[in-house]
């Protein structure tokens, strides 16, 4: 397992490297290892209603970590299939992104506007299956892209690949 003491004291690059480092050879299987890890559950977003468990961050450059599945009162662990981060001091840069997951596609949201970089196939180290970014611009091109700071991030877990109105999901 990868050395993840400081993965809530960094941002950017580096975060980047050691969240994906922590989401590859297995490490990545439990949502309450990933609880643990990475923050508390925000109590004011109720089981049911809210769709992803919600966590309080404890890395301060994120505003929130939502996790999939939302576990029921009677339920402790599950297997991951949707983790994302959110946060405007997170500053990811396209190419710090491009280094570990070449393949990308920039794909038009229809359903919020703005754009969507997703990331797939993904090397197969890796325990999630996809990457999407959210990026809410009208840009058309990657290289217009190159400047731009993106502030959250999600790692997808699940086999296939499908196309709807946000842009691509990942689904069984």
């Amino acid at each position: 397992m990868t050395e993840t003491k400081n993965i809530n004291n960094t941002t950017s690059k580096e975060w980047l490297i050691l969240i994906t480092e922590f989401l590859s050879n297995r490490n990545s299987k439990s949502t309450k290892t990933i609880s643990e890890l990475l923050g508390s559950e925000n109590k004011k977003y109720k089981r049911n209603e809210r769709g992803s468990k919600f966590l309080i961050p404890k890395n301060t450059n994120l505003n929130y970590v939502a996790i999939n599945p939302d576990l029921e009162n009677t339920e402790t662990d599950k297997p991951v299939t949707f983790l994302a981060f959110s946060g405007e001091k997170l500053n990811l840069k396209l190419n710090y992104l491009t280094e570990l997951f070449p393949n990308v596609e920039l794909v038009e949201n229809t359903y919020d506007g703005g754009i969507q970089l997703f990331f797939n196939p993904v090397d197969n180290q890796f325990d999630f299956t996809a990457v999407a970014c959210e990026i809410f611009t009208n840009y058309k091109t990657l290289d217009e892209l190159n400047d731009v700071n993106i502030n959250s991030i999600s790692f997808m877990f699940k086999p296939n690949k499908l196309k709807t109105r946000a842009g691509y999901t990942m689904t069984d």
